[in-house]
């Protein structure tokens, strides 16, 4: 559930308010006044919006009588097919600041090993699954072999091979697509700046430019494993036949087929095996089998190892689809900050499942079944965020929308109905800088009937959503599960709070116990806070290095496609680009 105590905050109560009030009056039940909540619900301060990434500082001074000074002031350039380069332009700046907005490229100390380096860097960007003609790899090279008559050439070709560079490393780090300009909810918390003007400097000077890939590479476990398996399926998209899985009939664990041979290499390609002792085999034998049987509940299919029709067509997609996909996947995986070394828990939106890692390396992590959003208005966001308190037994404070939508109907019906519910009003006093003044809230005491169950793991955030226990159990065998106003009801609380709490002195299993059937609220601040990451991948590595591939419930992949081809240089710009560039060469 989605919790918004702010919405409620209003000097003035709205008319729903009134009839509330009345049915609280019929009722019997006595607001209760601020003064009477427990000390265990603190004021937790909304964080403002995060950025992807903290932007470097913008230089304090651009001589606008110099060739490169005159080309960052205006953010284009138009020997590029993205002439636009503003999203990078403070990065670039740094680079020539350094440098005394000369020339480090086409210098007197020109470096052929630099320059073909950065060339290597931009020739191999499908290792990434990036494109090269997107940081104009070609036409830099023709400008590299190009004769240079005078300064201001020599400053528009520097200027194009460096923000050709950073463009690319900066995609690299951290993805082609701003997060916030998709219409989906994103809270991710930024990724530190690096100095990428000393680390160039740096490179540039020892001739090692070719580093600079591992520096900017996401170092997430979760992207190096998409990245190997992009990597393998791209050589598989090569070969002349393609492994296609077309069996025309339904298959059963210990049938034969000649496509078996074929649906072996896909799940090995796709890493869903772990290798292909026999792969000549016409066996669909029990590894396959158990295989299958995970894809089918991944997708919602019947988890019975029976391919028929639905099941098959999910392994005769083209390889090039598989890499579509897989691309989507990594460009994600750039959003995300870099681990940590400690613990962190991570839920998969459209896997409807949460992992808890204790080192990034935990080859066993604990692993259960969740409840997020229901599509499409009521998504759980992607967030990155730090756990700070658990709350054993805690109130549920009702957010105004689903007061009055859902809870104030039944009200006006029934004058016992709020009593019955355990629902009763809280009255706040506004604090001096927000003007003073009181407000209603109405909350839900702990107990059965509190949707929140008996804990809840709370991790400060704009969207207000956090990880709970659920009273109702029965939607956890649903295979899928997007139910809840936003927040994420987890399968097993216990071994949660076991996990978060595991090194914290004086708990353990018995006393999380306790505190789970205890009377009353029970705020718990922890001693040292956990990283929690809501994360979207329809296609994801799970700890095992096996890929899994889940329905598409928000439709972000189709969003996230449209932003990635908006990128896309068209045919008319080529075009243009290489009119300029011989209109460039002829004037020398």
């Amino acid at each position: 559930m989605i919790t918004i105590p702010n919405a409620l905050k209003d000097s003035r109560p709205s008319p729903a308010w009134f009839a509330l009030a009345a049915c609280i009056s019929y009722a019997g039940v006595k607001p209760v006044l601020a003064a009477d909540m427990p000390a265990t619900l603190p004021e937790v301060a909304t964080p403002a919006p995060a950025l992807v990434e903290a932007a470097p500082p913008a230089a304090n001074f651009i001589p606008a009588d110099n060739p490169i000074g005159s080309l960052l002031l205006s953010r284009q350039h138009p020997l590029l097919a993205r002439t636009d380069f503003s999203r990078i332009s403070d990065y670039v700046v740094q680079i020539y600041q350094a440098n005394n907005f000369q020339p480090i490229w086409f210098n007197a100390n020109r470096s052929e090993k630099n320059l073909n380096d950065l060339f290597g860097i931009l020739e191999n960007a499908p290792i990434n699954a990036l494109n090269p003609a997107a940081y104009d790899v070609e036409r830099l090279k023709q400008l590299a072999g190009a004769p240079i008559g005078d300064n201001a050439t020599a400053a528009s070709y520097d200027v194009a091979l460096t923000v050709s560079l950073v463009r690319f490393l900066h995609d690299l780090r951290q993805g082609r697509v701003d997060p916030r300009d998709v219409q989906y909810p994103v809270h991710i918390a930024p990724k530190p700046a690096l100095d990428i003007a000393g680390l160039l400097k740096q490179h540039l000077e020892a001739q090692t430019l070719g580093e600079l890939v591992t520096v900017f590479e996401p170092k997430a476990r979760q992207y190096q494993q998409l990245k190997q398996i992009w990597n393998r399926l791209q050589l598989l998209a090569g070969q002349s036949a393609p492994h296609e899985f077309k069996p025309g009939k339904q298959l059963r664990p210990g049938d034969k087929h000649p496509h078996i041979v074929f649906l072996r290499q896909n799940l090995l390609a796709m890493g869903l095996i772990a290798d292909n002792l026999n792969p000549e085999s016409k066996v669909y034998d029990a590894d396959l089998a158990e295989a299958i049987k995970k894809v089918q509940q991944q997708q919602g299919l019947k988890a019975d190892g029976v391919i028929g029709a639905a099941t098959a067509a999910l392994f005769n997609r083209p390889p090039q689809e598989k890499l579509a996909q897989l691309e989507l996947a990594m460009e994600r995986s750039r959003w995300i900050p870099d681990p940590s070394d400690g613990p962190m828990i991570l839920v998969n939106i459209p896997a409807f499942e949460l992992w808890a890692f204790n080192s990034p390396d935990d080859a066993n992590p604990l692993n259960m079944k969740v409840i997020v959003g229901k599509s499409p208005d009521k998504q759980t966001p992607v967030l990155w965020e730090e756990m700070k308190y658990l709350e054993f037994m805690p109130y549920w404070n009702i957010p105004k929308n689903i007061f009055e939508k859902e809870i104030l109907p039944k009200a006006a019906n029934n004058q016992g109905y709020l009593a019955s519910q355990d629902i009763e009003l809280v009255r706040h006093q506004n604090s001096e800088e927000k003007g003073g003044g009181s407000y209603l809230r109405a909350r839900q005491r702990p107990g059965k009937k509190n949707p929140l169950g008996r804990v809840k793991f709370v991790f400060p955030n704009t969207a207000d959503v956090y990880l709970h226990d659920t009273p109702s159990r029965a939607a956890f065998n649903r295979p899928r599960r997007d139910l809840s106003h936003g927040c994420v009801r987890v399968a097993d609380p216990k071994r949660l709070a076991e996990f978060v709490l595991g090194d914290q002195q004086g708990w353990d299993k018995d006393t999380i116990e306790q505190a789970m059937s205890a009377p009353k609220t029970r705020h718990v601040t922890l001693k040292r806070s956990v990283p929690v990451l809501f994360y979207y991948a329809t296609t994801f590595v799970d700890h095992a290095n096996q890929l899994h591939v889940y329905p598409d419930i928000y439709g972000q992949d189709e969003l996230l496609q449209k932003a990635l081809s908006k990128l896309q240089a068209p045919n008319a710009g080529a075009n243009q680009l290489a009119a300029s560039g011989k209109a460039a060469t002829s004037s020398q």
